[in-house]
């Protein structure tokens, strides 16, 4: 048995486990970590082969699976438990999280090293990808790339042009962010494009409100490539360790003043 498309887009927008049968079975694996069968159907009321039918559809949505627990006496039993993919599905806090501390970046050190921050991180992502990118040719990078930001939750898909390709994304996965600061999206845009070695230009963008974003990919126009090497780990502790110390500097004078 697979979900059928209309679930899979259900399930995407929440509406497929919203207020139903399915979502009490989650909700209940999720308070209590595990359950048989038997305990589910006691617990909702309703018969095993009814919790059997939603776990079954359920399992195939990957957000549950099953274990074999070992008991001193009797069979072995079967206890469902949460996937990591069912997680999305729970309430996370994890952008307000980066919105603090980003907030506290720029109040500290001023915006000038948010903008370091995301410019290291796109270092980092042209380091770990641009293997899987070598001797490719042009189409065959913007494929990659489309898998890579697929792996990464932006639902990217690509097509060939007359004048080149066109990159899309459905989805942002780093919205919240992106909606207050442009780090983000300026250095995916730099990234794409130090990867691709071609001019790419974006002419669509979820965090100002459109549907997706979008970015023409011009064939003809190679670009001259200066990419910074990131330097090794020993090289940047001396500069931690200065940032470290003016900052122990500065709250003692700050209690000194108090």
């Amino acid at each position: 048995m697979t979900l059928e498309l209309r679930e899979i887009n259900e399930l995407q927008t929440d509406k497929w486990v919203r207020d139903s049968t399915r979502r009490q079975i989650l909700d209940l694996l999720k308070r209590r970590g595990r359950a048989t069968v038997e305990e589910m159907a006691a617990a909702l009321n309703i018969t095993p082969m009814g919790v059997r039918r939603h776990l079954l559809a359920l399992e195939n949505a990957d957000l549950v699976r099953i274990e074999i627990e070992r008991r001193p006496m009797g069979r072995p039993t079967h206890v469902y438990k949460l996937t990591e993919e069912a997680e999305a599905l729970f309430p996370k806090g994890y952008h307000q999280l980066v919105l603090n501390l980003l907030e506290c970046l720029a109040a500290e050190e001023g915006m000038g090293r948010v903008d370091e921050l995301f410019e290291h991180r796109k270092e980092r992502l042209i380091a770990t990808y641009a293997p899987r990118l070598e001797g490719k040719t042009l189409e065959e990078r913007v494929a990659e790339i489309a898998r890579i930001m697929s792996e990464n939750g932006y639902m990217a898909r690509w097509q060939k042009t007359e004048r080149g390709y066109v990159l899309t994304e459905h989805n942002c996965a780093l919205y919240h962010v992106a909606r207050v600061y442009p780090q983000p999206c300026q250095t995916e845009l730099a990234f794409i494009r130090e990867l691709l070695g071609v001019e790419v230009t974006r002419i669509n963008h979820i965090a100002s409100g459109g549907t997706c974003c979008s970015y023409v990919i011009h064939e003809s126009a190679p670009i001259s490539l200066r990419r910074r090497a990131m330097p090794p780990e020993s090289a940047r502790q001396p500069e931690a360790s200065e940032t470290r110390r003016r900052r122990a500097a500065s709250s003692k004078a700050k209690r000194r003043s108090r």
